[in-house]
């Protein structure tokens, strides 16, 4: 018995645990209105949200480079469109119900994991119907063709769509006018 606690005694410490890796950043709130330089020297402002279940984020953004574009986005951990032969991506469609209401289906356009919406009629219909609601369901179809959801809390007041809106100068349920046309 003395022995083995003479052993025990002799034998090395055990070397200290590897020290935890640094955590990713935390995920920015809810509806948190975010701004960005980007490299090129364009800007964006956006705020989103994470999918109650995790699955997604839905996103409103303005990119201010050359022009002024708002577009409403989500982004899937699934893939949910898969390229043409020759490299693009067919539109399909979304729908989107606000507080279990009807559908309102666009033509988004798709790349992997992202859809988007820029037409400006659709954006200020969408972003008009998401300042109001309490949650919104997207609701489209995964590159496998099986059916994706995913539901959202909606902002609790519309200050953060009015704030990324008026970054491209648009108004919150007001469309904008068209960009005039470069004179030659």
């Amino acid at each position: 018995m003395l022995l083995l606690l003479l052993l025990q005694a002799a034998a090395p410490a055990p070397a200290p645990a590897p020290a935890a890796p640094a955590s990713a950043a935390p995920a920015p709130a809810a509806w948190e209105v975010r701004d960005k330089t980007n490299p090129n020297g364009t800007m964006s402002v956006s705020t989103s949200v994470i999918a109650r279940d995790g699955s997604s984020r839905l996103t409103v953004k303005c990119d201010k480079g050359a022009e002024a574009v708002v577009s409403v986005q989500f982004v899937s951990r699934q893939q949910l469109q898969e390229p043409a032969a020759d490299g693009a991506y067919a539109p399909k469609s979304v729908g989107l119900r606000f507080d279990n209401g009807p559908a309102i289906a666009y033509d988004w356009q798709f790349q992997g994991r992202v859809a988007y919406n820029a037409d400006a009629p659709a954006v200020t219909a969408l972003t008009m119907f998401l300042s109001k609601a309490k949650a919104v369901q997207v609701e489209t179809t995964t590159a496998s063709n099986f059916a994706f959801m995913a539901t959202f809390d909606a902002p609790k007041t519309d200050a953060p769509i009015r704030q990324v809106l008026s970054a491209c100068g648009y108004t919150l349920g007001q469309v904008p006018p068209p960009v005039a046309a470069a004179k030659k």
